[in-house]
């Protein structure tokens, strides 16, 4: 008999709660956003401050004619040279003897550093052998042999007490030994 009672009780509970929570999110209306002229005449008995005019005139105003790259930045107070000046400097400019050389495309950054330690390995029954590495980052990594594992490092070879992982993009191997921690 309490068994039954328990039975039907429990989903009303459930429902109730339910029912309580959403009338709760209800119960309290969200705040409407009122324009601030009406906010200050509230708090201030009607009288409103007047907002600042941005004047839209400067746009269209004619500008003086700026010398852009003639400034002399290490010439503290001395006047950047006139036209007329330019024009009585000794002949062309100089050039540079022979020919220029290909510009320089840079080299990407090196891949950051990864230090990764081998903890051991693990064999099922039909001989399928899996690597297990920890990072530097406390990463755990496994993975067979020819598999890529962290998009960085291909497994070559897996053996009892090493394990030969090879850097993406070089031919670089290295045999990182068995550590325990």
């Amino acid at each position: 008999m309490v068994r039954q009672r328990l039975r039907w009780l429990a989903p009303l509970v459930v429902v109730g709660a339910l029912a309580a929570w959403l009338l709760q999110g209800r119960a309290a209306p969200a705040p409407t956003a009122r324009p601030a002229s009406s906010a200050r005449s509230a708090r201030g008995g009607g009288q409103t401050t007047a907002l600042p005019r941005i004047d839209l005139a400067r746009l269209t105003a004619p500008r003086a004619e700026a010398s852009v790259g003639r400034r002399d930045l290490f010439g503290f107070g001395s006047a950047a040279p006139k036209a007329d000046e330019e024009s009585e400097s000794e002949g062309p400019p100089a050039t540079l003897a022979g020919d220029p050389s290909p510009p320089v495309e840079p080299t990407p950054p090196p891949a950051p550093v990864l230090n990764v330690k081998y903890i051991g390995s693990l064999e099922s029954r039909q001989g399928l052998r899996l690597a297990v590495l920890l990072t530097d980052r406390k990463e755990v990594l496994w993975g067979q042999a020819g598999d890529l594992v962290a998009n960085r490092f291909r497994i070559v070879k897996i053996g009892l007490e090493s394990v030969d992982i090879q850097e993406v993009g070089s031919e670089r191997v290295r045999r990182i030994p068995l550590r325990g921690n």
